[in-house]
């Protein structure tokens, strides 16, 4: 895969070590300081999308069906990273965590720390606009009686083969289904005198806790974008 100067590289693994799990992303882009212009001076979003199994959902009905069998899929949480450049000795960093737990949604509540490839170490100044909400996903449910071919049913009530459903879902009424997860903001900033420089090849900015942690890295890169 190849992108312009402009685009992004995004790469994302889990590193799990026993009930410890770390998922990683990177992303590839130009130097803002090398490119200073007011779109750079935002970087590139980096998402890690993970899941949980109390988290599930019916999957998405196939278009040629009007009635399936219910599949779940689990529900992505969408973990979100990116900063701005308020100066070179300045760096905003807007961190989104979703989760099941309202605590563990909240940024603020985990460890958030910056390093580069030149072996330096921050923490951040200030946590700044803090904001938690809820998202409540929901859904019908419905179960119609399976319609058979001529050869109808076996032992155990079963189609045979089933060709199609009647439409008699109100014979077995099921309540709505729902799930809710939340959905954290923060902002972190970070101070130092020339943090960011010219020649910097990347940053890494971890947010971790207790068996969890995110860690989202920025390569800094002038040449045509790459990977495998």
């Amino acid at each position: 895969m190849r992108a312009s100067i402009l685009g992004v590289v995004v790469v994302a693994q889990v590193v799990g070590s026993g009930c410890s799990r770390t998922f990683e992303a990177a992303a590839v882009q130009p130097n803002p300081l090398i490119h200073p212009s007011e779109t750079l001076r935002r970087s590139e979003k980096i998402t890690i999308v993970t899941g949980d199994l109390d988290l599930v959902t019916p999957a998405p009905v196939e278009s040629t069906q009007n009635a399936s069998q219910v599949h779940n899929s689990r529900y992505p949480l969408i973990n979100q990273a990116s900063f701005t450049m308020v100066s070179r000795d300045r760096l905003r960093f807007h961190v989104q965590v979703d989760h099941k737990w309202e605590d563990w949604a909240n940024p603020t509540t985990w460890k958030v720390d910056l390093t580069d490839d030149r072996g330096h170490h921050w923490s951040p100044e200030a946590a700044e606009h803090a904001r938690t909400k809820i998202m409540t996903t929901m859904w019908d449910r419905e179960v119609r009686t399976a319609r058979c071919d001529a050869r109808g049913r076996d032992g155990r009530g079963d189609c045979i083969t089933t060709v199609g459903t009647y439409e008699d879902g109100w014979k077995n009424r099921q309540s709505m289904g729902n799930i809710s997860v939340f959905r954290g903001n923060a902002d972190f900033v970070f101070y130092d005198r020339d943090l960011m420089t010219p020649n910097l090849r990347w940053l890494k900015l971890t947010v971790s806790r207790t068996g969890q942690a995110f860690e989202y890295t920025w390569r800094f890169q002038d040449t045509v974008a790459s990977a495998e």
